[in-house]
């Protein structure tokens, strides 16, 4: 069984903060990028506890937003969003609503001793937005109608992500960019659109850090496959409940080569379904006794095929499932 830390994180610091990260070492030149103080954010969209130092989240328009550094005292910190400054409510706290526009929005919390969060909050497009299947020239399809007797996490999404050329580089977390995760399909049409759960980014961050603690020395993963529009994952022959399609699923491999194709990760001098098996390995081990059940999920091994290399699925489906496919 894991033993998770759970401490305090005082500004400065690089320790995890509560629920976070085993008491293990990670490599030295390796970065988690942990937030150096307690953040949560909250509203009738949005129940988050800020894990790193920069991060992405989503919300509809309008929603009413709280801000707020836990154990903060009147004056310590500041809040900036593009640049403005906010009132301070309360000691550490801030509110602020969303507007009705899509778009992106920049959200600094500064300590007085120069430590600081970054928090990307993107509003999101309605899915009511949708008209026959597309939204601005970009196919989405239909998602399932919402109904009572269907699980939530098979319930349609509220809205889009609205992506433009601009953004594919924007950081959801330290080493995940909102791009890693866009559908394959329209590759030269602006705007895109996606879902993305933060759930599975973080899930994926602590899985890049437990990687290198193991040896697996990378800043970086590959997400083969991230978000599918209900089109592009019909269009492939996939499950129409793809964990894909609600932004909750991600296929990866380490790839520091930059070939496309999964690391030699044994010395052997090939990369086939070992590989794949090692990182399964350290997904089982990790999450075993998982910090949240937010995290809990699916996990599949492929192995390789000749138009790739091998790889594995992850996914923050809220249960346990295991297939494989070597």
């Amino acid at each position: 069984m894991r033993r998770w830390l759970s401490c305090r994180v005082l500004p400065g610091s690089i320790i995890a903060l509560a629920l976070l990260w085993p008491m293990t070492l990670l490599a030295e030149d390796f970065d988690p990028g942990w937030a150096p103080f307690v953040t949560t954010v909250s509203s009738p969209a949005v129940d988050k506890t800020i894990l790193y130092r920069e991060f992405a989240l989503f919300h509809p328009p309008k929603d009413d937003v709280t801000l707020r550094v836990n154990d903060a005292v009147a004056g310590e910190y500041e809040l900036r969003i593009d640049g403005a400054l906010q009132v301070e409510v309360a000691p550490g706290g801030w509110h602020w609503r969303a507007p009705v526009k899509a778009g992106r929005h920049h959200v600094e919390i500064t300590h007085r001793g120069g430590a600081s969060v970054n928090l990307h909050l993107l509003v999101e497009v309605p899915l009511t937005a949708v008209k026959d299947g597309r939204i601005n020239g970009y196919r989405i399809g239909h998602y399932p109608a919402a109904s009572p007797t269907r699980p939530a996490i098979h319930q349609p999404p509220s809205g889009l992500i609205e992506v433009t050329e601009d953004m594919v580089g924007l950081p959801v977390s330290p080493h995940f960019t909102l791009g890693q995760f866009l559908c394959k399909q329209q590759p030269d049409h602006w705007p895109k659109y996606l879902v993305l759960q933060p759930a599975l980014v973080e899930k994926l961050e602590l899985l890049l850090a437990e990687f290198n603690q193991r040896g697996i020395r990378t800043d970086g993963l590959h997400v083969m496959s991230g978000y599918r529009t209900p089109w592009y994952n019909r269009s492939i022959g996939n499950v129409p409940f793809s964990r894909h399609v609600w932004g909750a699923a991600a296929d990866i491999f380490v790839d520091t080569v930059g070939d496309g194709r999964m690391d030699d990760l044994t010395g052997s001098g090939q990369s086939d379904v070992t590989e794949a098996r090692i990182l399964q390995g350290i997904v089982e081990e990790t999450f075993a006794d998982p910090p949240s059940p937010r995290l809990v999920g699916g996990l599949g091994l492929y192995g390789p095929r000749p138009h790739r290399g091998p790889f594995i699925h992850v996914d923050v489906r809220g249960e346990e499932a295991r297939w494989e496919f070597p």
